[in-house]
């Protein structure tokens, strides 16, 4: 299961970057969008010692203007948890070709099953809310826009916070 999910990630990255050379990612145009990224951080459960955990995910959506876009995806959590959520993203300047880089915020709802935890699968399943504080820059040498963001993440009443690194075209 694990290596099914990396491959469909690799997949998934690998498409979306051989779409990259078409078109300038400067600013956000309407239309299509994909985000794909990777992110560090810390779990403290009640009345276990806190671990590390790295989330991977790809979110494809619509950008309806140069500062809303609304979108669904899917992340896992060191391949134990499967989640699935929309996105709702707010870039909080109007993006324009001269600016190089803007703060956003983002809030991502959904649901999450795990897939080891258990006698069976989806044993341990919970909603997920994790709001994010990220910066997103463009490098024009590349054509290339990526964010660094926080995101103190809750999943079963488990604080999450994570630091993330993301590909937005």
């Amino acid at each position: 299961m694990r290596s099914r999910i990396t491959i469909l990630l690799l997949l998934l990255l690998s498409a979306t970057l051989g779409n990259a050379q078409t078109k300038s990612y400067a600013k956000h145009n309407k239309g299509y969008f994909c985000d794909v990224g990777a992110a560090f951080g810390a779990t403290f459960p009640k009345n276990n010692d806190p671990r590390a955990i790295v989330e991977v995910y790809t979110t494809h959506g619509y950008q309806f203007s140069n500062t809303f876009s609304l979108g669904a995806g899917v992340a896992t959590y060191n391949t134990e948890n499967i989640n699935i959520y929309l996105q709702l993203r707010f870039n909080l300047r109007n993006i324009t070709e001269s600016k190089t880089h803007y703060t956003y915020i983002a809030l991502r709802g959904g649901y999450s099953w795990s897939t080891w935890t258990g006698d069976a699968w989806g044993d341990d399943k919970g909603p997920i809310v994790d709001p994010r504080f990220g910066w997103s820059f463009y490098t024009k040498e590349a054509n290339l826009r990526w964010s660094v963001y926080l995101a103190p993440s809750f999943y079963q009443f488990h604080f999450i916070p994570k630091i993330g690194l993301s590909f937005e075209f």
